[in-house]
């Protein structure tokens, strides 16, 4: 019997969702276009719903479908489903994401402790350091105000959305770290499985980066740090 997922959050809560597919062994993956309106675990949002839709859908599917324990990733258009990662909204008091997602369908801690993600990296010739800071999930800027070398810099690149590298201009206009702009997130995840560290904040980027056990510093959003993993390699600030 070929089993089944269901998934209504953020990009970010699916990747780290995959520990429990991957332990669980091969499936489907069910995303939800609606972000989980129909979902009694996300509705009472104040939005009463997340921000996934089918456009971020189809950036994920390629990540997510070279996975070796996905089948396939198909979109939720209501039915049931064989295990509803919705659930790890019940568990959030654990200092990590996997980890809330793991305990919600009774799964060791242990299964989040080697890289669940693989995909082909691409090098950028003479940068091996990938800086990103998106909007939200602000935590320290005295870090990035007096922590960034000048040789991380000069081997950094910056990816994210150009408002996201506008306004880290605007806020850190001496860390002059060179923008480089990627198609869609697969790329994001090609140039992080080719790097060798990972500076930035909680979201999509982190959570590749994770996935992936890169080495990395992460600043922590600290009212929620939901991306918390105690590692060898992965720095929080």
């Amino acid at each position: 019997m070929i089993k089944s997922f269901k998934h209504s959050g953020d990009m970010g809560d699916i990747i780290f969702s995959l520990p429990v597919i991957r332990a669980a062994g091969d499936g489907v993956l069910y995303l939800d276009p609606e972000g989980g309106k129909r979902e009694p675990l996300v509705n009472w949002l104040r939005f009463d719903h997340t921000k996934l839709t089918e456009s971020s859908i189809e950036q994920l599917r390629p990540i997510l479908e070279e996975q070796p324990y996905i089948k396939e990733v198909k979109l939720w258009r209501g039915g049931p489903v064989g295990c509803n990662l919705d659930m790890f909204r019940q568990h959030v008091r654990f200092n990590n994401l996997s980890d809330s997602h793991l305990a919600s369908v009774g799964l060791p801690l242990k299964e989040r402790d080697t890289a669940w993600l693989s995909i082909p990296p691409k090098k950028i010739p003479n940068k091996s350091v990938v800086f990103c800071r998106s909007a939200r999930y602000h935590g320290n800027y005295s870090f990035w105000e007096q922590q960034i070398s000048d040789e991380l810099i000069e081997k950094g690149i910056f990816i994210g959305y150009e408002k996201e590298y506008e306004y880290f201009c605007y806020t850190f206009p001496h860390l002059n770290i060179e923008y480089y702009k990627v198609e869609n997130a697969y790329e994001i995840a090609q140039i992080i499985s080719g790097c060798s560290l990972f500076i930035g904040n909680q979201g999509l980027p982190h959570a590749l980066a994770e996935a992936m056990k890169k080495k990395l510093v992460n600043e922590t959003f600290k009212p929620y740090p939901a991306a918390v993993f105690e590692r060898e390699g992965a720095k929080y600030v």
